[in-house]
């Protein structure tokens, strides 16, 4: 009985030894992660200073945060992901960078900017920086010279000059852009202005200001909801002089701004060289949820006949043989919307109707931005006027399936273009359209886009809306050939 108490007392005694070993082992070890954490982490976030200051308390040492890192400032983090390449350093040493890009310039500070709406100046006041002046025209065509003449200049003071007083300062930062240059055509105001100004500001989850040079109501107006989706403030006019209680506000003042919009491609989003990562795929969501579009993706249309809506134009490029096309579109299954000019100019209207359609049919024209309200899965089909092969694709063509849709194209032969008939087979338009090409594209535009209306031969043409039938997972069997 003796020895059977010993073994007892032995075993508890073994076993709380082995416990002791376990916590101070434990103890050990996570002081060793503790003190890899303080030396090894980082973080562009605001976390980064909570972390350490934890990390510090753990080991039980006095050190204060700010010895063992530099506040980082949240602005200049978001303002920086904006500057690429040997710019960056710039930017991290002075709060300022210009960027000279292939379509656009674009200049960005995460120093205090005053912005006289009176004579459209910015200051940007650096003590240890000789004055520079910049004058920039936030719209990104800066090679287009008919553009440009419709945009105004803003001037830029960065370095040692006296800004003048605030008379109203804004928490958030500006952004700058010109609603003016080719606004009205609806490919330029999606390439040029919405989708450039989704690249630069959408990281900034609407914690911005909008400066509008140019500012045109009407525009304002026809994309408020995308506006509001990319900022929850009020949407300036850069060029005007307002009372605010009784006082003139002249002078704005920001805690930063960007002036101008980053460009990438026609209708296109490269991701790689986006603050967020976002994509076509993102910029369309957004597009959905500012104009209510309620179908992400064809596989959710239920409807026995899908909807194919044709954009049907009415001068130039049209669809001679436009009743035949339709009455064989219906006989192959599908429903036919033709919309009125008057429904294609409301543009929250339009995109809901846009966005309960399978298929988009049109000959190449601006009209044909329209499929960036597609659902996903949607097919493209673009019919190809003579010697527009290029501008179409790069266009509209290619950019469609950048947006995670199906791309059709109808060629067509000389015969079915209205210049066969007009000049004969033997003209040069016909016989040596590079000729006519090399004269310029002024001239050339007179034949290929002016002139030019196209009578699609139907035998060829139904191949196509068979193929669109079966991308959208929809069968022809029953029709007629």
């Amino acid at each position: 009985m003796v020895e059977e108490s010993k073994r007892v007392v032995c075993s508890s005694s073994f076993l709380i030894s082995l416990l002791i070993f376990h916590v101070l082992a434990y103890s050990v070890i996570f002081f060793q992660i503790d003190e890899w954490k303080a030396k090894f982490s980082f973080s562009d976030s605001n976390n980064h200073e909570t972390k350490l200051a934890n990390s510090n308390n753990n080991l039980g040492t006095a050190t204060k945060v700010k010895d063992v890192a530099p506040k980082k400032d949240p602005l200049k983090i978001m303002l920086r992901r904006l500057v690429t390449g040997e710019k960056r350093a710039q930017f991290e040493e002075t709060g300022f960078a210009h960027l000279s890009e292939l379509n656009s310039d674009i200049y960005i500070s995460s120093k205090e900017v005053r912005f006289d709406t009176n004579a459209s100046r910015v200051y940007i006041y650096s003590d240890n920086q000789e004055l520079e002046k910049y004058v920039v025209q936030p719209y990104p065509l800066k090679n287009d010279a008919v553009a440009m003449k419709m945009v105004k200049p803003v001037e830029i003071f960065h370095g040692k000059i006296p800004p003048p007083p605030c008379d109203l300062k804004h928490d958030v930062p500006a952004v700058v852009f010109s609603s003016g240059g080719f606004a009205g055509n609806i490919f330029h105001e999606f390439n040029d202005i919405i989708i450039p100004l989704f690249i630069t500001s959408r990281h900034f989850r609407s914690r911005v200001k909008f400066m509008i040079t140019d500012y045109q109501l009407w525009w304002i107006n026809k994309f408020r909801r995308v506006l509001t989706e990319l900022s929850n403030f009020e949407f300036m006019d850069a060029g005007s002089v307002k009372t605010v209680n009784g006082s003139r506000t002249i002078i704005h003042c920001f805690p930063g701004a960007i002036v101008g919009l980053r460009y990438h491609d026609n209708l296109a989003i490269n991701i790689s060289d986006t603050p967020g990562a976002y994509s076509m795929v993102e910029f369309r969501d957004l597009l959905r949820k500012s104009f209510n579009l309620k179908i992400r993706d064809v596989s959710q249309m239920l409807s026995n006949k899908p909807q194919l809506l044709i954009i049907s134009r009415t001068r130039t490029r049209t669809i001679v043989n436009q009743d035949a096309v339709v009455k064989m579109m219906e006989e192959l299954g599908f429903r036919v919307y033709i919309p009125s000019n008057d429904l294609m100019s409301n543009l929250v209207e339009f995109s809901r109707v846009i966005g309960s359609s399978s298929v988009m049919l049109g000959v190449h024209g601006a009209g044909l931005t329209n499929e960036i309200f597609l659902p996903n899965g949607g097919v493209m089909i673009q019919v190809l006027p003579l010697e527009l092969d290029w501008v179409a694709n790069a266009y509209y063509g290619g950019p469609a399936k950048g947006m995670g849709l199906h791309y059709l194209e109808y060629k067509i032969d000389p015969q079915e273009s209205t210049l066969y008939d007009l000049y004969g087979p033997n003209h040069p338009v016909i016989k040596d359209p590079d000729s006519i090409k090399a004269l310029g594209y002024r001239k050339s535009r007179v034949y290929f886009l002016d002139q030019q209306n196209v009578t699609i031969n139907m035998g060829r043409f139904r191949n196509t809306l068979v193929e669109a039938m079966r991308l959208i997972g929809r069968s022809t069997t029953n029709a007629p050939s």
